[in-house]
């Protein structure tokens, strides 16, 4: 369905930009994760012509006026003003494409012609489609199964420099600490114009464009209606007529514990027996931070310690948010602060109910969410979409709809019940 943008796409009538935002999945914001570089590549007549990544702390000027950023990230996080790096504060992919695009056009003069997202599972597969990678600095080949564990050790200590995170005076370390996205994506950039296994590499994109590890917004209609058919622009696709359910957390608390967090999804939906009455929906999230490491004053102040490691052993700082069809309304919450409940109306024709917990180390927090269906959700010809957030892993799920019950892992983006 794409063939006939290929030409466009590819760059053959004029050069294409387009921006890849490198989100660290251990760090999960609404669009899977913490952007912590941003790769520009131009492709001109169907080969990369340019390709150059920088931390997104360097994106930001003091001169430049900036949009307020939302209330929970001044309430919780004290950012005031929302820069590259904390641009994905929408789950709806395009919504925050559009930011990234203006912001970056603003830091750079370069209008991009697409936005797309890739996260640590994702170059798990990428990598492993390409086969070893050398990377400068790096003690043994890259392959997709050591991949992670590279990174982390690229990240405390970067290739041929001496100071690590553990450094009394981190400065120089904090200015090299992502060293290794240039390096590994050049590295990768040099295999495909060497000639790589191109089958494999075209579906481990698909595997993880399926999963939403990459997302992708483009500015041409024709090539991003079928991104959107596909699943695959991140976008919310509530349905007309079916209940919709995606539930989306936010790490605030300036660290990587979501690399250790487990979680797990239960919904039920009762119908009352009156005629015409409204479907009552009960979504219980269990969340489980199995590191036994205590997190002394459970502080969420930004901070590194000696070790990656010592960043994800710390409380979780979550802000969630649960997308429902619109017209839903809230009836009781368990399991958040209630001072920081709130229900409005979402994106793309949904109802936003959204609240703050912090849940420490050697824990476990159930969050539920009680709430009425809109009328017209009756349990003849219920359907259910349920979208699972990007940058997590496989979701344990349990549904209860009326007599019916079903359990399963979703480890794709979406799910429809029931299966067509």
């Amino acid at each position: 369905r794409l063939g006939p943008s290929l030409p466009w796409l590819l760059g053959m009538d004029a050069p294409r930009t387009y921006l890849v935002l490198v989100q660290n999945n251990h760090e999960l914001r609404a669009t899977g994760g913490f952007i912590a570089a941003v790769g520009r590549v131009t492709v001109d007549k169907g080969k990369p012509a340019e390709l150059d990544f920088v931390d997104s702390y360097q994106l930001y000027n003091p001169e430049h006026t900036y949009p307020t950023a939302p209330l929970p990230m001044r309430q919780h996080m004290a950012i005031d003003l929302l820069l590259m790096r904390d641009a994905n504060w929408s789950p709806n992919f395009p919504t925050t494409a559009q930011m990234a695009r203006a912001l970056y056009a603003q830091e750079t003069g370069i209008e991009v012609d697409g936005i797309f997202t890739v996260d640590i599972n994702a170059v798990k597969l990428l990598v492993g489609a390409l086969g070893d990678l050398q990377v400068a600095g790096a003690d043994e080949p890259i392959t997709g199964a050591n991949i992670e564990e590279q990174i982390i050790r690229f990240w405390e200590q970067p290739a041929d420099f001496e100071d690590t995170i553990s450094d009394p005076a981190q400065e120089d370390w904090w200015s090299r600490r992502k060293d290794f996205v240039p390096a590994i994506a050049k590295a990768a950039l040099e295999r495909v114009q060497q000639g790589a296994n191109y089958a494999a590499l075209l579906a481990a994109a698909q595997t993880a464009l399926d999963a939403r590890s990459i997302q992708g917004w483009v500015a041409n209609p024709q090539v991003q209606s079928v991104l959107s058919e596909a699943h695959w622009d991140g976008s919310l696709q509530p349905l007309a007529g079916a209940d919709f359910l995606a539930v989306v957390d936010m790490n605030m608390g300036y660290n990587k514990v979501d690399a250790a967090i487990e979680r797990s999804l239960d919904y039920r939906v009762t119908w009352p027996p009156e005629e015409n009455g409204r479907g009552l929906a009960v979504l219980t999230l269990t969340y489980t931070h199995p590191i036994t490491q205590p997190d002394p004053g459970c502080d969420p102040a930004s901070r590194y310690g000696a070790t990656y490691a010592d960043m994800i052993a710390r409380c979780y700082f979550d802000y969630v948010r649960v997308y429902a069809p619109a017209g839903s309304e809230l009836v009781a919450v368990e399991g958040v602060d209630l001072d920081t409940v709130t229900s409005r109306r979402g994106e793309r024709g949904t109802q936003e109910f959204a609240g703050y917990f912090v849940l420490p180390t050697d824990s476990e927090q159930q969050v539920t969410w009680t709430y009425r269906l809109p009328p017209g959700l009756g349990p003849e010809d219920y359907r259910l979409i349920l979208q699972r957030q990007s940058g997590t892993q496989p979701l344990p799920v349990r549904l209860h709809i009326g007599a019916a019950e079903q359990e399963m892992t979703l480890s794709e983006g979406r799910l429809e019940w029931p299966a067509e």
